[in-house]
């Protein structure tokens, strides 16, 4: 170990469990999609139909319906039934801060 690695000191009990990283990591995988994260944006604005959120992001609807399922299987999205109309919103709005960092990381390095 280098005399910099060993000056270094971090308590354990700052960090994050373990099994939270490997939940995070789960979820930020399912958002790691083009299609995602564009209806993730979508999502963000409000609640949609499934028909809207595959016009608003030029994908089929049985494609939009997959990726909508996925998502909420890992807890990204939830979805509220109206009659026979299914409406998907985002389930943690800190959804926009995650998107927000990374667009902004990516427009700074262009």
């Amino acid at each position: 170990m280098s005399a910099a690695a060993k000056k270094m000191t971090y308590p354990r009990d700052r960090l994050l469990p373990f099994e939270d990283l490997k939940v995070a990591a789960e979820w930020l995988k399912c958002a790691a999609h083009p299609h995602r994260l564009r209806i993730i944006e979508i999502l963000l604005q409000g609640e949609f139909t499934v028909d809207a959120i595959a016009s608003l992001s030029k994908l089929s609807q049985p494609a939009t319906s997959g990726h909508l399922r996925l998502m909420e299987a890992k807890g990204l999205l939830v979805s509220e039934r109206s009659g026979r109309t299914v409406y998907y919103s985002v389930a943690e709005p800190k959804l926009k801060d995650i998107l927000e960092c990374v667009c902004s990381s990516i427009k700074h390095k262009k």
